[in-house]
C-alpha cells in the first residue's frame, strides 16, 4: 500500500497500489494470458508463460487469489484438476492494459509504424505510398509470394486488395497470420460473402488518404488487444460497411447477414 503521507490525490493513491501490483514481474503476464485465452489449467498456463517456473506461477497465482483477480476452481477431484480465471475485477483490467499498450505504441516505440502495401497495381501502390511516406515506413508488394516475404517484426499493418494475386483474401491468415493488423481493399459494391473476409477492417474503393489513414491509425491503437474483442470489432466493421451500402429489408433476408449479426450479439454479451 501506498502511505496515507505521500503527497499525492486519493485516487493517485489508488493508481500507484495498482501500478504497485502489476509491478511484480509475472503478475501482469498471467493476467494477460489469462484475458487473451480464458479460464487455463496449471499446465496450460506453464505452456503458455514458457519462461516462468512452475514454482513461480504457482506463488503468482496465490498472489492473484490473494489480491482478488484470479478464481481457483476444482474442475475434477480423480485425478485432481483445477482451472485458473480472472474475477470480474480482474476481467475489468482489460482497459488497463489497452490504455498501456496505446500509450507505450505513442511515446516509448521510437520506431517509426511500418505499412505493408499489397496491390497488384503498381501505380496504386505508388500513389498510396506517396500519401503515407510521410507518417509512416512504406513497403510495396505486388502479389502473394511478395507479401511471404516481406512480412517480418517490422511490419506493423497491412493494407492488401482483395484481388492480389497468389492470395485467397479468405484465407489471409494462413500468410499473414494474426501478428499484423490488416485492412482489405474491395470494390465499391461488395457482396455479403464480404463477412468471410480475413481482415480487421474493410474500406471500399476508390479511396481517399484520409479514410486510409484514419484507417491505419485505427489499427496501430489496437494493437495489443484480446482475440476475443478484434474479432467482434473485425466483423462488426465489416456489417456495418454492408449495411452502409444496402437496404435492411435485403440484408435481413440474407441467411448469412443474419447469421453475422447473432454472432456479433453473442461476442457482445
Amino acid at each position: 500500500m501506498i502511505s496515507h503521507n505521500t503527497d499525492v490525490s486519493k485516487g493517485q493513491r489508488v493508481a500507484l497500489s495498482v501500478f504497485s501490483l502489476l509491478s511484480k514481474k509475472w503478475h501482469p503476464v498471467v493476467v494477460a494470458v489469462l484475458t487473451r485465452h480464458g479460464p487455463m489449467g496449471f499446465n496450460e498456463l506453464l505452456e503458455a508463460i514458457p519462461d516462468v517456473s512452475g514454482k513461480v506461477l504457482s506463488g503468482t497465482l496465490e498472489a492473484l487469489s490473494d489480491a482478488g483477480l484470479v478464481k481457483r476452481t476444482v474442475v475434477s477431484d480423480s485425478p485432481l484438476r483445477v482451472e485458473y480465471q480472472l474475477t470480474e475485477a480482474g476481467r475489468d483490467m482489460e482497459p488497463i492494459f489497452e490504455a498501456l499498450a496505446v500509450w507505450g505504441t505513442r511515446h516509448l516505440e521510437s520506431t517509426t509504424p511500418t505499412v505493408l502495401l499489397a496491390d497488384a497495381d503498381r501505380r496504386i501502390t505508388g500513389m498510396y505510398s506517396e500519401w503515407l511516406t510521410d507518417r509512416y515506413t512504406v513497403s510495396r508488394v505486388h502479389d502473394g509470394d511478395e507479401l511471404e516475404d516481406s512480412l517480418d517484426d517490422a511490419v506493423d499493418v497491412v493494407l492488401f486488395d482483395e484481388g492480389l494475386p497468389g492470395v485467397d483474401p479468405y484465407e489471409l491468415s494462413e500468410i499473414v497470420g494474426s501478428e499484423y493488423r490488416t485492412i482489405a481493399l474491395v470494390g465499391d459494391r461488395p457482396g455479403v460473402d464480404l463477412l468471410e473476409l480475413d481482415c480487421d477492417d474493410v474500406l471500399r474503393k476508390p479511396t481517399v488518404r484520409e479514410s486510409i489513414l484514419e484507417a491505419i491509425d485505427e489499427q496501430l491503437n489496437r494493437q495489443g488487444e484480446p482475440a476475443e474483442k478484434r474479432e467482434r470489432t473485425a466483423l462488426a466493421e465489416r456489417l456495418a460497411l454492408l449495411e452502409s451500402i444496402y437496404p435492411t429489408e435485403r440484408l435481413e433476408s440474407d441467411e448469412a447477414y443474419v447469421e453475422a449479426r447473432r454472432q456479433l450479439e453473442e461476442l457482445e454479451v
